[in-house]
């Protein structure tokens, strides 16, 4: 059963949107092993976000080398310089808002919050796209995710002691 439990746990961490912060709480609920239970969901959790962070930059850079060949090939206009890559106004807004807060908070306030709202795999993939390296974005978002991790392990033991007692 343990076992199992904890293999649930992992894979639990390791899906988008069903965040280490959830399922840490629900295997020691369950009366999983605490430590098992917070190493095996933060493992799933940071192996996917690590992943999510090196494919992202490869995907980014393969994108930058399209568009740079792309626009190589375009006609030139009288002045010179090729016309700029068509973007919908909906997709320049969401690019200038994600800009907006990375210049606001960084990576930092990206990482710690990240888990909150858009979920790990996201706050990596996000990150990534807007030109931080897939390794900074690792170290922060998974550091982050530690932090978070520990938090709801900590406060699922006190509140089963408070149960308990």
């Amino acid at each position: 059963m343990e076992i199992g439990g904890l293999i649930g746990v992992f894979l639990g961490g390791a899906l988008p949107w069903l965040e280490a912060i959830i399922v840490i709480p629900a295997g020691i609920v369950a009366g999983l092993n605490p430590i098992a239970v917070t190493v095996a969901g933060l493992t799933g959790n940071l192996l996917t976000v690590a992943l999510t962070a090196y494919y992202g930059e490869r995907l980014r850079h393969w994108w930058l080398d399209r568009r740079a060949r792309r626009a190589a090939r375009a006609p030139v206009d009288t002045a010179g310089t090729a016309p700029p890559a068509p973007v919908s106004e909906r997709a320049a807004a969401r690019r200038e808002r994600i800009r907006r807060i990375l210049n606001r908070w960084g990576m930092p306030g990206l990482a710690v919050l990240g888990p909150l709202g858009i979920g790990t795999q996201l706050s990596a993939a996000v990150a990534v796209s807007m030109g931080v390296t897939a390794r900074r974005a690792t170290v922060w978002v998974g550091t982050a995710t530690l932090a978070w991790g520990a938090l709801a392990a900590g406060l699922a033991i006190a509140g089963m002691d408070l149960f308990v007692s």
